[in-house]
């Protein structure tokens, strides 16, 4: 019998995709997610940089056929720009937003910001206001007991009671006002670099390790 020739081309290899491009779009889904649930639960959430170097180590394994030692390095470096983008986000997306909302409601705060505002615009009530611009050694008086301390406390007394009066609208846009000069005077990257905790280093740590084996096929 004559063999059975087949015509038409050969049926092509399935394509394989690109470890790289894998790893970059679930860093992008993990970024979003940390950083929302930092938002909704007002914590770092540190611990989750482990299983995020598991999770890319397991994806860029996947898709990289077969998967080497270079894919574990890839892994390992997207774990670590993973976090630190996440960090960077976690500040200007999360961070700040998160303060600004816990400062407005906090009552000592408040009183802060206030006695800080009516000192600055000099908006005590009129007697106090006249006080406090005719008799300069009340003011500089700093002891505990005496004229100058029951001074103090009706001014602390007045800002106060505007706290307590205030809607919120007044009160969101005087903690933004003061914390914005604040993060200012402060930079961006101090505050970044508050952000790291030893448990933080620990965490990113073991997930970069973790990344660097599982991104190589191994368990």
């Amino acid at each position: 019998m004559s063999p059975v020739r087949v015509y038409g081309k050969a049926a092509p290899p399935p394509a394989e995709g690109s470890p790289l491009l894998a790893g970059l779009l679930v860093s992008i889904v993990i970024v979003v997610v940390w950083v929302g649930l930092a938002y909704v639960t007002h914590h770092a959430v540190g611990v989750a940089a482990w299983g995020v170097g598991g999770l890319l180590g397991i994806v860029v394994a996947k898709v990289a056929k077969p998967p080497t030692k270079a894919t574990g390095a890839l892994a390992a470096v997207l774990t670590l720009v993973t976090a630190l983008l996440a960090k960077v986000v976690l500040v200007v997306a999360a961070l700040q937003p998160m303060i600004r909302q816990e400062l407005a409601n906090d009552p000592g705060t408040l009183t802060a910001l206030f006695l800080l505002e009516k000192v600055q615009h000099k908006s005590f009530s009129p007697q106090l206001q006249t006080t406090i611009d005719t008799r300069p050694d009340l003011v500089s008086d700093s002891t505990f007991f005496g004229p100058g301390h029951e001074l103090r406390e009706q001014m602390v007394e007045e800002a106060g009671a505007a706290a307590k009066a205030s809607s919120f609208a007044e009160r969101d846009r005087l903690v933004h006002v003061h914390f914005d000069r604040f993060i200012d005077k402060l930079g961006f990257w101090v505050l970044l670099w508050s952000t790291f905790g030893l448990l933080d280093v620990l965490w990113i740590g073991l997930g970069i390790s973790t990344a660097w084996t599982l991104g190589q096929g191994r368990i």
